[in-house]
């Protein structure tokens, strides 16, 4: 019962910041823009949400509150990038998306030494610690794999029903879904078609901003090197498999999670077989997806295609 427990607890930790890009990216895909950026928006939140806890840690529990916020203006700063070339210049939303993540691999890494050398990153880093629901916790079996956890999982999982209302019960929603659908149809009836993608990229990478902080201020209060590892990746491939729909991503988050979980514990049961195997079962279990279910969900009719106002 408690290997159940701990799996199930590690499954919604494992989730939560696959789901924090996940939604961002629905919102944008949605939109008709591919944000495949979203790996290096991670990785700059990730970054800049522990140096900021750092050097506001005489704050005490304010500081990762600090870190948290930087983290998504990591994000939001970055995608602004995106936005200058996928919108206003009408690039290739894919090319400049990997443009992106290469050179958030490469600022991340130069910064870290030049901030923190070969000694590493400290380890009193203020963090979100976990919490504990009152009376929730308290019962059998649900109280500790649902109740106790810190702050930014039980802020996510909550995000999903906002998102799902906002995209299918308001009128602005409405709007984002037709300008992946028939941009061209909600610009004659005067809706600002590049102003809604802009709008809905920077809403995306603001929460892949805030879904790496979650990496170096909850999960683990440390900073590494491409420490995403792969997550924004998973998080499109949460997309499709959700498709293009809030909480059928959430639903495809945690089964990813329960990826990341199971990878942790077979590492802990000391089986002969090398760790590496493990590390892959996440992205194994994304090729298997992604193989089953691309072909057969239906995306955003103008998902990808740059959109010119004066044709």
């Amino acid at each position: 019962m408690e290997l159940l427990e701990e799996i199930i607890a590690s499954t919604l930790r494992g989730a939560t910041p696959l789901l924090l890009a996940a939604l961002g990216e629905v919102i944008s895909q949605r939109a008709g823009v591919i944000n495949i950026g979203i790996e290096g928006m991670m990785l700059m939140g990730a970054f800049f949400g522990l140096v900021t806890s750092f050097y506001t840690a005489e704050l005490m529990i304010f500081a990762p509150w600090i870190g948290l916020f930087v983290a998504g203006l990591s994000g939001l700063i970055t995608a602004g990038l995106f936005v200058v070339f996928a919108i206003k210049l009408r690039g290739d939303q894919v090319v400049i998306g990997t443009a992106i993540t290469l050179l958030a691999l490469g600022l991340t890494e130069v910064l870290y030494q030049r901030i923190f050398g070969g000694t590493g990153t400290p380890h009193n880093i203020p963090y979100f610690e976990k919490i504990e629901l009152p009376l929730l916790s308290q019962i059998p079996f649900l109280g500790n794999t649902l109740f106790s956890h810190n702050i930014i999982v039980f802020l996510t999982f909550l995000l999903v029903p906002c998102i799902y209302f906002y995209l299918y019960h308001t009128q602005q929603g409405l709007r984002v879904r037709a300008c992946g659908e028939h941009p061209k149809a909600i610009s004659t009836v005067g809706s600002n078609v590049s102003l809604i993608r802009t709008m809905c990229i920077l809403f995306a990478g603001t929460m892949a901003g805030f879904g790496g902080g979650y990496l170096s201020l909850a999960d683990v209060p440390i900073f590494t090197p491409n420490m995403t590892a792969g997550r924004g990746f998973i998080a499109l491939a949460i997309v499709i498999f959700g498709k293009w729909h809030p909480v059928k991503a959430c639903a495809a988050a945690l089964l990813f999670g329960l990826g990341f979980a199971l990878d942790a514990r077979f590492q802990a049961f000391g089986w002969n077989v090398q760790y590496q195997w493990f590390l892959m079962l996440p992205f194994i279990l994304c090729l298997v997806v992604m193989s089953g279910f691309v072909g057969r969900s239906e995306a955003p009719l103008a998902l990808g295609k740059p959109y010119d106002p004066s044709e």
